[in-house]
């Protein structure tokens, strides 16, 4: 592991929050490195530096055994690394909480219900039990496979690094602060709703003299319950990235119709790319192909790179290569882009499926408990509230993992569309026609969705199927609970 070094260097301009520098392997005398078509090494991430909204995310999952990175501040943002010492706390640290969940559920199981406060019958010693083995398996699916993760995601940094010098990606300040205040408040609301299910708990043990008890048997639970929400907005954060470089390229393709008189979008101003936002600087003469500078002037160092799309002095963007050109290279992008997304579905597979059963399940186990409590009439109004307040964290636990993934779909769709209509629209002659048949036969075959395991379509239909089965399995536990009773 050390001889693999994956670090990132930011940019010296303040309004990059991070920079990927790549080093190209390249022959005796000098020269540049064959054509991907030949025997070569892949390419090595060298250096980068993650700031704003990227670096906090990781920080966090750092610290919670999901980023196993050092970290080592720069003037601009902190250089990250693979480290192995952070890998051995991210095992050691899951292994011992997960080790601390099961004993204490045990402990809870042989206690009997006659004295359990989350065990009061064997229907709910069964439910309990489902509730916290799932979040103990989702938990070590996401720490265990976390390396791996970490180092897949600095490969597709580079190609995420790519589509960004290509498309002359925004970076504001504002909306950097922004994201982050989000996922501080979504946190916050997290740490508020866990306490608070956790004074609950032990409040209601205090009665029978068993609160260290509850302390005891259920702290490493809650613990795990950070990892697997952190697991979760870690998902979220990086397919979002990926769908804001999906929604630019689709801009430049309907700039790209505009130029030649196909009125296809009214054109919007350009969205800042806040999440990844990367500037590349070029190693080598030699880029991939997905490597073109299409919306912003040329960057310094970077003139072997024609420039396609340049902004007049009215602050508007024009093109300035052929139309046929700009489509070659837009297609390259998005190509580039539904790598990502392969990527992302490969690294993230198992997480996502444990993700989307732990999810299952709680949105059975929680309105379960919500509703026999409602029938028994105990008059814990508490209870009552904390319990619906979980219902509402459940769905959105759902949502924060599917819609990044129908956001990109959708932007995967529209470019489907906008193909479509520039092929009809069109002039028949030069080669244009030809660069757009190319086009949509790579749209063909190169799908942009979210097929975890290939088990299941990351998208809103799944959203309905979920809802669906949790209203069938609620009516079976209420009537088994009926019977038990």
């Amino acid at each position: 592991m050390a001889d693999i070094r994956e670090i990132v260097t930011g940019s010296a301009a303040m309004e990059w929050p991070w920079r990927s520098e790549r080093v190209e392997p390249s022959g005796k005398d000098g020269a540049v490195a064959a054509t991907p078509g030949e025997n070569t090494k892949p390419e090595v991430s060298t250096h980068c530096v993650v700031g704003g909204a990227h670096a906090f995310i990781l920080r966090i999952s750092s610290f919670f055994g999901l980023a196993p990175l050092k970290f080592e501040t720069q003037s601009n943002g902190f250089t990250v690394t693979i480290s192995s010492a952070m890998c051995i706390y991210s095992y050691i640290l899951v292994t011992i909480l997960v080790i601390c969940t099961i004993f204490g559920l045990a402990t809870e199981i042989n206690i009997g219900v006659e004295l359990s406060v989350r065990m009061s019958s064997r229907m709910s010693q069964v439910v309990s039990t489902c509730d916290v083995l799932v979040v103990v398996i989702t938990a070590g699916a996401g720490v265990y496979g976390a390396p791996r993760r970490m180092r897949e995601m600095l490969k597709f940094m580079d190609n995420v690094a790519s589509v960004d010098n290509s498309i002359g990606a925004q970076y504001s300040l504002a909306n950097e602060r922004k994201l982050c205040a989000v996922l501080l408040a979504i946190l916050i609301f997290f740490t508020v709703l866990i306490a608070d299910d956790f004074c609950f708990y032990v409040l209601q043990a205090k009665k029978i003299n068993r609160e260290w008890d509850i302390v005891t048997n259920y702290i490493a639970f809650y613990l795990l319950w950070y990892v697997v929400m952190v697991l979760e907005l870690q998902f979220a954060f990086t397919a979002l990235s990926v769908h804001t470089r999906f929604r630019a390229v689709n801009d430049a393709i309907a700039l790209t119709a505009r130029h030649v008189a196909i009125p296809l979008e009214q054109l919007e101003q350009p969205a800042p790319v806040n999440m990844f936002a990367i500037r590349v600087a070029p190693a080598d003469a030699r880029r991939s192909a997905s490597n073109v500078s299409l919306l912003v002037d040329t960057l310094p160092g970077v003139g072997d790179h024609p420039v396609i799309i340049r902004k007049n002095v009215n602050g508007e963007p024009r093109l300035i290569v052929p139309p046929c050109e700009a489509i070659r290279r837009l297609a390259a992008l998005h190509g580039s882009l539904c790598e990502v997304v392969q990527r992302i579905d490969r690294s993230y597979g198992l997480p996502l499926i444990v993700i989307l059963l732990s999810t299952l399940l709680h949105l059975i186990v929680t309105p379960y408990f919500l509703i026999m409590e409602i029938i028994v009439s105990t008059n814990r109004i508490h209870f009552l509230v904390l319990q619906f307040m979980w219902c509402v964290t459940h769905m959105l636990r759902m949502f924060v993992v599917v819609e990044p993934c129908h956001y990109t779909i959708t932007e995967g769709k529209r470019t489907e569309q906008l193909v479509c209509q520039l092929m009809t629209y069109a002039p028949s002659g030069g080669a244009l026609p030809s660069r757009l048949e190319l086009f949509s036969r790579q749209l063909l075959l190169r799908s942009v969705t979210y097929s975890p395991l290939g088990m299941a379509t990351l998208d809103r239909p799944l959203v309905a199927s979920v809802i669906g089965a949790v209203t069938t399995y609620l009516v079976i536990l209420i009537q088994f609970q009926r019977y038990d009773s």
